[in-house]
C-alpha cells in the first residue's frame, strides 16, 4: 500500500489503513491499466476528454482561470452537442469543489445558461453541482480517467489503453483547445 499513499498536491488514497478516494495520480501504472479493464465492461458510461494546449494559448487566457475554464467547458459542451456526441436537452454537470473558489461558484452555471440556454444550443437548464470529491465516486473515477489521458499524452505508456477505449465506444471524443 505504500505506493498508493504517495501525496499529490491534493492528498492521499489511503490514511492508515482508512480509504479515503481514489486518487489518479496515486495509481501504478499496472493499476492504471487494471481500472481501464474493470471499467470498461459494462458501458455505464462514456469518457469525453477537454485538452487545452498550453503552448499555442497566449498566458493572458488564463489572468482569470475561472473565466478560462468555464469558456473551456462551454466550448465543449457546444462542440459535443452540435456534433451529436450529447443530449441537447439539458446539462448536469458534477464537478470537484477543490478546482473552484467560493466566489465562482455559480458563475459557470449561469453562464451556461446564458450562452447554450439563450442560443437555443440547450433545450432545457444547465445545471452544476459542486461536491468534495472525497463524496462523489463519479468525480473519483473522472479524476483517474483524467489522470491516465494526462499520463499518456506526458509517456506515451497508455496508447493500448485509450485505443481500447475508442475501439469499445468508451472514449467518445477528445476536444482539443485552441481549435485547429
Amino acid at each position: 500500500m505504500g505506493e498508493l499513499q504517495k501525496a499529490d498536491d491534493k492528498g492521499l488514497m489511503f490514511s492508515g489503513s482508512k480509504f479515503l478516494e481514489l486518487k489518479g495520480s496515486c495509481f501504478t501504472p499496472k493499476l492504471k491499466r487494471e481500472f481501464v479493464d474493470f471499467f470498461c465492461r459494462n458501458n455505464y458510461f462514456e469518457v469525453f476528454y477537454i485538452v487545452a494546449d498550453n503552448s499555442r494559448i497566449q498566458p493572458k487566457f488564463y489572468a482569470n482561470t475561472a473565466r478560462a475554464f468555464n469558456y473551456l467547458i462551454r466550448l465543449a459542451l457546444e462542440y459535443y452537442i452540435q456534433k451529436g456526441y450529447i443530449s441537447n436537452d439539458g446539462l448536469f454537470l458534477q464537478l470537484d469543489e477543490r478546482n473552484e473558489k467560493t466566489e465562482t461558484k455559480h458563475f459557470l452555471e449561469n453562464y451556461l445558461q446564458t450562452e447554450l440556454g439563450l442560443r437555443n444550443i440547450v433545450n432545457n437548464d444547465c445545471k452544476v453541482q459542486y461536491f468534495d470529491s472525497s463524496n462523489n465516486y463519479i468525480i473519483q473515477i473522472a479524476d483517474v480517467f483524467s489522470n491516465l489521458y494526462f499520463s499518456e499524452l506526458k509517456t506515451k505508456a497508455y496508447t493500448k489503453e485509450i485505443e481500447y477505449m475508442k475501439k469499445e465506444g468508451y472514449l467518445k471524443h477528445i476536444f482539443e483547445f485552441p481549435l485547429r
